[in-house]
């Protein structure tokens, strides 16, 4: 039985590139998409060449979310049972990984596309990039995108970013420091290629040596099952 591909693994001297390739669903979510994802993160996570770790779509496009038409179709697929478990692992291994991640943020990250951004350590975006956390438009739980924001940023910014239901667009993505750097629509791959390469050139045990420490810092608990906790509690308040 063919197996289709949904996800690229890249590696250029020591920066990784996890690829989303879905370009014709604009990256939208699907069960084997994530099930990919998880897979290829682990490989760049073990691999000692890989320093750093740039997330991006293929296409010219970030991630449109969960696909709903797929996940809400009449038939629906086998991966639609699991899905929420594993898009809940592949987060817990992205809030466990130890290398810096990058994230690459081209034209837009929805819903479950913000959630992605969200977890980037550092994000760089277009002028007309935006992340538009959708789920309160949808009537839908948003349980990763509240993980993501819970530890990150303020509640005021939670709440701005997840009850109005508004795009956020480029240099506001900054103002509200969700995103690191602007730049030029066409622009967005090379600066992160360019921030992902500067990492990638320090010590990477002194990279993941301070990453660590600055969790300790800000007293985040990266002990196993300590995202899947924090989930856990979110849904138990979402209803």
């Amino acid at each position: 039985m063919t197996v289709e591909h949904y996800v690229r693994v890249e590696i250029s001297g020591h920066r990784g590139e996890l690829i989303l390739d879905r370009p014709q669903q604009k990256n939208a979510l699907i069960g084997p998409l994530v099930k990919q994802l998880l897979g290829g993160l682990t490989r760049l996570i073990e691999d000692d060449n890989c320093h750093v770790i740039l997330i991006r779509g293929e296409g010219g496009a970030f991630c449109a979310g969960l696909d709903v038409k797929a996940f809400f179709a009449e038939q629906k697929p086998a991966w639609v049972a699991s899905f929420p478990e594993d898009w809940l692992a592949f987060h817990a291994a992205l809030y466990n990984c130890p290398k810096p991640v990058v994230g690459a943020l081209q034209r837009f990250a929805i819903a479950g596309g913000s959630a992605l951004a969200f977890s980037c350590d550092f994000l760089v975006v277009g002028k007309g990039s935006f992340i538009h956390v959708a789920e309160v438009e949808l009537g839908m739980a948003a349980p990763i995108n509240v993980a993501w924001l819970a530890l990150k940023h303020s509640l005021a910014k939670a709440l701005q970013l997840v009850l109005l239901g508004r795009r956020h667009y480029g240099e506001q993505l900054v103002q509200l420091g969700l995103a690191s750097e602007c730049v030029e629509d066409d622009e967005v791959l090379t600066e992160a290629r360019a921030m992902a390469d500067r990492l990638a050139g320090f010590k990477p045990t002194a990279v993941q040596n301070l990453k660590r420490a600055l969790s300790a810092g800000y007293a985040i608990d990266r002990e196993p099952g300590a995202f899947e906790a924090l989930v856990a509690r979110i849904k138990t308040a979402e209803g």
